[in-house]
């Protein structure tokens, strides 16, 4: 593939990621040169208590287009906003810690980038998904389908931000993986260019999926019918 002129930054939110997050990132150090002159990677070690942040202080101060922001856990949603706030580049995407993103997964993404304002990538079908998290997963599909109106396959893998458009926003620090959701809708009331493609989907190298926490579903409903609500009473 052609390389594209918009440059990128990569944030990788990360915590207690010490086994996925090398080879996440020896992946983009090796690959994104393939389709980027200009890009950086943006490390958000969020309190990790392993050895995450001596990993990720090592890449910086080896590459210099890498950098590390470390903060007290806070949780996904706080490291994604101190992420974004830190780009600096044209289009700003997220990649997961835990290697399930690889950057020649989302070359359909990287050739849509010059013409849209937010290119979002599906996974298809995770093959290794308990029948409980499928369940939430196609759930609150439904969910934002219901509320906001969305019908895209699958808004909560991968997104390409324009940066100066994403980092206008007001982003819920307590919503977990619904921050994409919020960025998506937020995006669509403003009129701005959306588009959604497909990409491969990996299994997660590292045994605890923190997403389906009773505690950070919880906290995710509640920034999902926080917005709802905002939306009904004209704030958004």
């Amino acid at each position: 593939m052609q390389k594209v002129s918009p440059s990128l930054s990569i944030v990788i939110p990360a915590y207690d990621e010490e086994e996925g997050l090398p080879v996440t990132i020896d992946d983009i150090i090796k690959n994104l040169p393939m389709y980027f002159f200009d890009w950086e990677i943006i490390v958000v070690d969020d309190g990790s208590t392993d050895k995450t942040p001596v990993i990720a202080d090592r890449y910086a101060k080896k590459y210099k287009n890498i950098h590390v922001i470390h903060q007290s856990n806070g949780g996904y949603n706080k490291a994604m906003i101190a992420g974004i706030k830190a780009a600096t580049k044209d289009f700003v995407g997220y990649f997961q810690a835990d290697a399930q993103n690889l950057v020649g997964d989302f070359t359909k993404c990287y050739r849509l980038l010059p013409a849209y304002d937010l290119v979002m990538a599906g996974r298809g079908k995770p093959h290794d998904y308990s029948f409980l998290r499928l369940g939430f997963h196609y759930g609150g599909f439904l969910l934002y389908r219901i509320l906001f109106g969305l019908t895209y396959d699958d808004p909560h893998w991968v997104y390409f931000w324009k940066t100066k458009e994403v980092q206008k926003l007001t982003l819920d620090p307590k919503g977990g993986v619904f921050l994409l959701v919020e960025s998506l809708v937020k995006f669509r009331r403003k009129g701005l260019r959306i588009v959604e493609t497909t990409s491969a989907y990996h299994p997660r190298i590292g045994w605890e999926q923190k997403a389906i926490k009773p505690k950070v579903i919880l906290r995710t409903m509640k920034s999902v019918f926080r917005l709802w609500w905002q939306i009904i009473i004209g704030k958004v």
